[in-house]
């Protein structure tokens, strides 16, 4: 498969968003409201608008928040909603999440968390790579809390530390992967895990690649990045229709 528009977009929202509850403490953190939205809708309308028709929400705390707001605010996707039973992480959500996954590649984006990269760049990067696996990768400066990658001749990944200690390698992760199927069999057999601690290093023997992005990563992870994204962000458009539904189509929970 070669075109973004059939690729499905996974977006984690199960998160408890622990840093966020002196301000956030009635809703999960991509529920957070920018603008009068929710900060992950400004996720979908981003690959909206670069041709995606289907998402998968893996929610967890306050999940039905996230379900009843795309329900009442449907468009011309397909939106499909499968929440945690338990606290399982960013990979035991993704693995519960993968039953429901129709295309390969897949994207997975972390959804309190917002990089304004183009989809299709990255899947031709992907495809001309024959990549495994495809990590979009940032420069800040500023940053000790994201995780370190480092990439080799050819945008190889040659190592990949979620939050070290201390900085020494220039790239960060951006949080939106690009996965082939067959990176599932290298999931851990526990229901919990990391992402980003257990999966992503396990992939630098398997074809891992990084794909480097100008563009700047926003995340609402503290009350003062939420705050400056609210005075940052100005972008007005709104792909959402305002009109309730009174059904729920493709609703998974188990």
């Amino acid at each position: 498969m070669g075109q973004f528009a059939d690729c499905d977009v996974i977006i984690l929202c199960g998160g408890f968003g622990t840093r966020l509850q002196s301000v956030v403490s009635d809703r999960p953190k991509p529920m957070a409201e920018i603008h009068g939205r929710p900060f992950v809708s400004l996720l979908v309308e981003h690959f909206l608008r670069h041709g995606a028709r289907r998402f998968i929400f893996s929610t967890g705390h306050f999940g039905d928040m996230i379900e009843d707001w795309f329900l009442r605010h449907r468009g011309a996707y397909e939106a499909l909603f499968v929440r945690d039973p338990m606290p399982l992480g960013t990979g035991g959500a993704l693995a519960h999440a993968i039953p429901l996954v129709r295309s390969n590649p897949f994207l997975v984006l972390n959804g309190d968390s917002f990089c304004e990269i183009d989809p299709e760049r990255l899947m031709r990067f992907h495809m001309r790579k024959r990549a495994g696996a495809t990590i979009t990768v940032t420069q800040i400066e500023t940053r000790e809390d994201t995780g370190a990658v480092a990439l080799g001749e050819g945008d190889r990944v040659l190592s990949m530390v979620e939050k070290p200690g201390r900085r020494t390698t220039k790239y960060h992760n951006a949080g939106i992967y690009l996965f082939d199927r067959s990176v599932t069999k290298l999931f851990p057999e526990t229901p919990a895990w990391s992402l980003e601690r257990e999966l992503l290093p396990r992939l630098v023997t398997h074809q891992l690649y990084g794909f480097v992005t100008a563009s700047q990563l926003h995340d609402i992870g503290t009350p003062e990045r939420l705050a400056h994204f609210r005075e940052t962000w100005k972008d007005e458009a709104a792909y959402f229709p305002a009109a309730p539904l009174h059904h729920r189509q493709g609703s998974m929970s188990r």
